[in-house]
C-alpha cells in the first residue's frame, strides 16, 4: 500500500505529465511500451520510458527512490514535514528535467544532487522565516521541561548542525541516503579521497559534540 506522501507525489506528477503530454501529442506520436516488469528495469531505462511518454515508469522510479530521498532530506533539515515537501519537489524537478537527463547509470547521484539543492533552498526559506519570528514579541511561556525534551530528542540533529556544510552533506548522503563513497563522490563531483577525508573529519567532530566537547 502506498503512503499518503507517495499518493500525493504520484497525483502531482501525473497531473504534470498529462499537461505536458497534451502539448507533446500534438507534435509527435507517443510510442507505446509494455507495462509489465517495469520494476526490473534500470533507472536509466525508466527515465527513457518516462521521456517517451510512459507515466507508470516514473511512478516506479518514485517508489524505488522515495525512501532514500526522504532520509537525505530528513537528516539535512531535521524536520519530517519539510523533508516530505523537499522530496516531493525533488521528484517533480526530476520529471520536469527528464528531457535533459543524461543516461550514464548515475540516477541515484543525480537525484541526490537535486534533493540537496532543494534542502538548501528550504533551509534558506526557513532561516528567513525564523528571523521574522524572532523579531515578533513573545506571547507564550515555554517551560524548561519542554525545552529539555526537545534538546535530548534532537541531540544528533544539533550535532549535525554544528558541522560545516561540506562535512554535513557527506554524512547525510552516507548515513541518510545510504550512498557508498563512490556515489557520494559522483553526487558532489569530488575525488573519492576527498570524500573519505571529509567523512572521517565529520565523524570525529560528531563524536566530540555528542560527548559534550566543544
Amino acid at each position: 500500500m502506498q503512503s499518503a506522501w507517495a499518493e500525493r507525489t504520484e497525483a502531482r506528477s501525473r497531473a504534470l505529465f498529462n499537461e505536458l503530454m497534451d502539448a507533446t501529442s500534438r507534435r509527435q506520436a507517443v510510442p507505446v511500451y509494455p507495462a509489465d516488469n517495469l520494476e526490473g528495469r534500470s533507472d536509466d531505462d525508466l527515465m527513457l520510458f518516462t521521456r517517451r511518454g510512459m507515466q507508470r515508469a516514473f511512478d516506479v522510479l518514485v517508489v524505488r527512490h522515495q525512501a532514500r530521498a526522504l532520509r537525505i532530506a530528513s537528516r539535512y533539515l531535521g524536520d519530517a514535514a519539510s523533508a516530505c515537501d523537499v522530496a516531493q519537489n525533488a521528484f517533480l524537478e526530476v520529471y520536469r528535467g527528464k528531457d535533459r537527463y543524461q543516461v550514464q547509470g548515475r540516477f541515484a547521484a543525480y537525484l541526490s544532487r537535486i534533493v540537496l539543492n532543494q534542502c538548501r533552498m528550504n533551509a534558506r526559506s526557513r532561516s528567513a522565516a525564523q528571523r521574522l519570528v524572532r523579531r515578533a514579541p513573545a506571547r507564550a511561556h515555554v517551560s524548561a521541561e519542554s525545552v529539555m525534551v526537545n534538546v535530548h530528542r534532537h541531540d544528533l540533529q544539533y550535532a549535525l548542525s554544528r558541522l560545516s556544510e561540506r562535512l554535513r552533506v557527506v554524512v547525510v548522503l552516507r548515513y541518510g541516503g545510504d550512498l557508498d563513497l563512490a556515489e557520494i563522490a559522483d553526487t558532489l563531483e569530488l575525488p573519492i579521497g576527498t570524500v573519505k577525508r571529509r567523512l572521517f573529519v565529520a565523524m570525529d567532530k560528531l563524536r566530540v559534540t555528542m560527548e559534550g566537547g566543544t
